[in-house]
This record gives C-alpha cells, sequence and structure tokens, in this order.
C-alpha cells in the first residue's frame, strides 16, 4: 500500500496580503523592487560619514566594562577625531553644492541613454537642494525633467547665451543711434588711425548708418567729408570712432586730442672729496 503526500500551498493571513501590496505600492511608487511577499529591496548604504563614526562611537561608550579603569585622553582624542571629521564633511558639502550651482546654464551629460544608443544631453535650467539631496531641472528636447546629480556624467562647452543677447542688443542700441545721427544729418568727429599708427581728427556730416557682420558685428556710419579741394566725399567709419556727434558748434567741432608728453629727468651726482691731515 503506497502513501500519496501532497504539499500545501503556503498561506499568508489578510493583513500580512494587505501589507505586502502597500509595499509593492509604495516599491513602485520610487522605483525600487521587491520580493514576491513585496518586501522592499533597499541598497545598503556602505559610505563611512560622521553619523557612522558617532554610531561606533556611542556602541563604544554603552559597551564599558565599569570593572575597568577608562583612558579618558583616549575619548577625547576620540572627541577630536569626530569634530574634526564633521567640519571636512561640512566643507565637502560647502564645496559640492558650490560646484552644482555652477552648473546652472550649462549643459550635461545623463547617465542614460536615448533610442539611438547616445548618452541624454540637455540645459541646466534650475539647481534645487531637497532634504539633502541635490537635484538638476534639466531640459532635455524641450521637456524639463528633474535629474539627481548623481546621475550627471559629464558636461558640455557651450556658448553663453547670455553674452549672446548682451551683444546683439549693444549692437542694436548703437544702430538705433547712428541711425538717429544720420537722419537728421548730425555733425561728427572721427578719430581716424592710420597706417602708422598716428590718429587724426575728421569732421563731416552723418550721412548713413548699417550694421556690418562680414568680419564681426558691428556699426557702421556714413560720413561727408570736405577734402582740401572742397569737395565733399563719402567715407565709412566705425560708429565707435566717434569723438563728438550732434548738434555741434563750430567752436565744438574744434576738438583736439590730448596729447601724451614725456619729461625726461638729469640726475645730477655730486662727488665730495675728504682730505685727511
Amino acid at each position: 500500500m503506497s502513501i500519496q503526500t501532497e504539499t500545501n500551498p503556503i498561506y499568508i493571513s489578510a493583513a500580512d496580503a494587505v501589507a505586502n501590496a502597500k509595499n509593492a505600492q509604495a516599491a513602485q511608487a520610487v522605483g525600487n523592487a521587491t520580493t514576491d511577499r513585496g518586501t522592499l529591496i533597499t541598497k545598503s548604504n556602505t559610505e563611512f560619514d560622521k553619523n557612522s563614526f558617532l554610531k561606533i562611537l556611542s556602541a563604544q561608550l554603552s559597551n564599558l566594562d565599569p570593572t575597568q579603569n577608562q583612558d579618558s585622553s583616549a575619548y577625547v582624542a576620540q572627541m577630536a577625531q569626530f569634530a574634526s571629521m564633521e567640519q571636512m564633511a561640512n566643507l565637502n558639502t560647502t564645496m559640492s553644492d558650490s560646484a552644482y550651482q555652477q552648473m546652472l546654464g550649462k549643459k550635461v551629460i545623463l547617465n542614460e541613454k536615448d533610442d539611438a544608443g547616445a548618452y541624454v544631453e540637455g540645459n541646466v535650467t534650475k539647481v534645487e537642494k531637497k532634504s539633502g539631496v541635490n537635484y538638476l531641472t534639466v531640459n532635455i528636447n524641450g521637456k524639463e525633467e528633474e535629474v539627481d546629480v548623481k546621475n550627471v556624467i559629464g558636461a558640455v562647452q557651450t556658448t553663453d547665451t547670455n553674452t549672446i543677447a548682451n551683444s546683439r542688443a549693444a549692437l542694436n542700441s548703437d544702430f538705433l543711434a547712428a541711425s538717429a545721427l544720420a537722419a537728421d544729418k548730425k555733425n561728427v568727429v572721427i578719430a581716424e588711425v592710420d597706417s602708422a599708427g598716428k590718429t587724426t581728427l575728421v569732421k563731416g556730416i552723418v550721412s548713413g548708418a548699417y550694421i556690418d557682420t562680414v568680419s564681426s558685428a558691428v556699426t557702421k556710419i556714413k560720413v561727408d567729408v570736405l577734402d582740401a579741394d572742397g569737395k565733399t566725399t563719402t567715407k565709412t567709419y566705425n560708429y565707435g570712432d566717434i569723438v563728438r556727434a550732434g548738434d555741434l558748434t563750430a567752436e565744438e567741432m574744434n576738438v583736439t586730442l590730448p596729447t601724451t608728453t614725456t619729461t625726461a629727468a638729469t640726475t645730477t651726482t655730486a662727488t665730495s672729496t675728504s682730505t685727511g691731515a
């Protein structure tokens, strides 16, 4: 006669089932894995920080043998080490926070890949610290995502958009001012430097203005100048070469540039002769 055995399945109580379901939902919300019973699988923290040192010191103090004499100097040295470690940790935190703040406006490379297998890149638009952890708001293809700084694996050098914007604003401002001078045919005095490095003043009337972007973005002005024969010649100068411009009188047009004079100093040395008897 054979005896047949059957293994009964493992049953859990209703309360355990509810708890496991809650654990699974919580793990799914934060992206952590769970066991078959819904227990959270957490990553062990192997970092040794000031809190770990304090726990070791507390365990040592709580397990003292009252029958043995204790060396008080050893505890003083340990407390000094703890204070030094705390200061170093605070300094490291301050320097790290400062480095993260410097990422603002930069393009960073994240430790994740797109469908093509390339690392994801984006511009940092915000740096924020939450519960002791630094997070970056990164604009990725027009969509902003919050990323832990630990996921940043590199940075890409980019052109400072603020510098470009300021340069364009200055160029537009110069062009508007030059256009106003040309529209009213204002008098102008230009400082012209020849090939020998000599500066001469050119007087005339502003007749036009335009922006030149061939070599570099700069505002140009057209000036009607009278030559030695009394004929009018139109010449082009940079807007930045203007010395004076506007409703200038004949006296105000006769401006002179300051000259630098060098004075040579002569040193006279007197020699005295001593006579000994």
